[in-house]
């Protein structure tokens, strides 16, 4: 299948621009589509298993090596540009993304000067763009793709009952090192309540269960046609994040998945509606909390938490941006976060927001970016209905855990979340007959997902057909 853009040519003669898409991803090159599936596979499953995979890398003394797994990002992304490149031509996604890096990647270097603090925030980010090309490859897979991630979600789920169960992992309370920065593994809170005890199984932390966990359960839910068996796949999965304590992503995924559960005629509705409730309060929460006093408790199921974000973390992280940010630019890209601890150590603020992240990484423009996002959730589906309800969904548990935490920053959601966007980018096209998907309106249920290859597409150069090849 091929879309086409027709471009108003000299003399007013219309000229049709072929741009050859597959048919869940937006990679338009044909022999790339495996690629990009199985290296962004693999970078899911090191991300499910890292906890041991650093554990054995710590062993060998090797603990840098762990930045190999990068290159399953960045090296699909390079052969997608050199294969654009040999047809002189350059993806429009691929073009904004370099120039909005390099934008903010220069405020940064003017504010604070430090170009590992403008690589590190291109790490991050980086994620956000492959998720865009592998789009619903992730949002709603087939064949191996689907048993690939449902063997993980399983993996990941044994892993945290195992460890809530006080199973000694031995890389519980490692600390690592990564050039000049400590990195804790399943850090050891020193919490002697068995049942309040944090646990994260087999990834790196008990953040990293409850930012891939629902991300992976929407998913699978988003294949499955029955209500019951979309209930049954839920309940567990929000048991699962709960034993990890992680309030925040528990409450942002609780309304997403009983939305998931309603009559089709409903959940689109009801997800867009989460979608912009989860974003305001995200935007909102850091702003009209300030110099708020909260009463809480103590333990981690208290608002004691909530409370040091909105009496210190935020606070310091508004005086942080104040301080620092150039006219309406913000600090720049890695102005705040992770990112600091290459060139502010004694500053470091986890920001703790995805608002408040934003604005000091992007300024104003992230109420730019913000409302693409939201025009992407809003607009009339012209193509597979049910990718487009498990797209907003990832999209409103971003946002909803994103009240209390600078989700974009976990390696694993920044990846949903730009195959949740690059799933609206394709399946919310403006209607017309030469954008508008010819795929069915509704994806197979996971019970009719085989191996066989999807629908051919074409390009309209008439060099014939190009086979999509599902992994």
């Amino acid at each position: 299948m091929s879309d086409a853009i027709t471009l108003a040519g000299p003399g007013g003669h219309p000229r049709t621009l072929p741009v050859p898409v597959t048919e869940a991803g937006n990679v338009d090159v044909a022999g790339l589509v495996r690629v990009f599936a199985v290296c962004g596979a693999l970078y899911l499953g090191i991300y499910a298993l890292e906890a041991p995979a650093r554990y054995g890398l710590y062993l060998a003394g090797q603990d840098s090596l762990i930045l190999l797994r990068d290159g399953l990002i960045l090296g699909p992304l390079l052969a997608l540009c050199m294969a654009h490149a040999a047809q002189l031509r350059l993806h429009p996604v691929m073009a904004a993304f370099g120039i909005a890096m390099g934008f903010h990647g220069l405020v940064l270097m003017g504010t604070m000067g430090s170009p590992l603090g403008v690589a590190y925030g291109v790490k991050v980010l980086v994620n956000l763009l492959f998720g865009f090309f592998v789009a619903a490859l992730f949002v709603a897979p087939g064949g191996r793709v689907l048993r690939f991630f449902a063997l993980m979600w399983a993996v990941i789920m044994i892993g945290i009952c195992l460890d809530k169960a006080g199973m000694a992992f031995p890389w519980t309370g490692m600390r690592t090192m990564v050039g000049d920065l400590n990195v804790d593994v399943s850090k050891d809170w020193q919490i002697s309540d068995p049942f309040a005890r944090r646990v994260a199984g087999f990834t790196r932390s008990s953040i990293a269960v409850a930012a891939i966990l629902p991300c992976l359960t929407i998913v699978l839910m988003g294949r499955l046609r029955s209500v019951l068996a979309r209930a049954c796949l839920a309940l567990p999965a929000l048991v699962g994040v709960f034993l990890t304590t992680q309030k925040g992503s528990l409450i942002a995924f609780l309304p997403v998945a009983a939305l998931l559960c309603l009559p089709a005629g409903l959940r689109l509705t009801g997800l867009r509606a989460a979608f912009l409730g989860f974003l305001l309060l995200a935007a909102g929460l850091p702003l009209f909390t300030h110099g708020l006093h909260l009463d809480h408790g103590d333990g981690v199921f208290s608002m004691e938490s909530l409370y040091l974000r909105i009496a210190y973390t935020w606070p310091d992280a508004w005086d942080w941006i104040a301080r620092h940010q150039m006219l309406v630019f913000g600090v720049g890209l890695g102005g705040l976060g992770g990112p600091q601890r290459l060139y502010a150590p004694d500053a470091f603020n986890p920001a703790d927001n995805i608002a408040v992240l934003l604005f000091a990484w992007f300024g104003l423009f992230a109420v730019i970016y913000a409302a693409l996002a939201v025009r992407l959730a809003l607009r009339p589906v012209t193509g597979d209905v049910r990718r487009v309800e498990a797209a907003v969904a990832i999209l409103a548990f971003a946002a909803g855990y994103g009240v209390v935490l600078s989700v974009v920053e976990d390696q694993a959601a920044c990846l949903f979340l730009g195959a949740a966007l690059g799933t609206l980018w394709r399946e919310t096209v403006p209607a017309g007959p030469a954008l508008r998907p010819a795929g069915p309106r509704h994806a197979p249920d996971i019970m009719e997902a085989k191996d066989d290859d999807q629908p051919a597409f074409a390009a309209s150069t008439g060099r014939g057909q190009l086979r999509s090849r599902r992994f």
